[in-house]
């Protein structure tokens, strides 16, 4: 996807830059953890070095491609798991 001329990947969506993506990220793990759910973080799995989705996951810098979703897959099917074996 495209670059800006910093060569920092153009963002698509200005108004959620990766500092408020991670900020957010880190209320929701926090939230889960004081109230007993689950937290499913794909952030840390598919974010680069500055805090952006890997140029190889996407072909537009926000929506996963295959290769986003394989890795995303199994994280999915862990935290499924987890979820299933708390008492309600």
């Amino acid at each position: 996807y495209g670059k800006e001329k910093d060569g920092k990947p153009a963002i698509r969506t200005p108004s959620r830059p990766p500092e408020q993506i991670k900020a957010l990220n880190g209320w929701m793990k926090t939230y889960a953890a004081k109230n007993g759910l689950t937290y499913l973080d794909y952030h840390s799995a598919m974010a680069d070095e500055n805090g952006f989705l890997k140029a190889e996951l996407s072909a537009d810098g926000l929506h996963p491609n295959d290769r986003g979703y394989a890795v995303m897959a199994p994280l999915a099917e862990r935290a499924i798991a987890k979820a299933s074996k708390r008492k309600r």
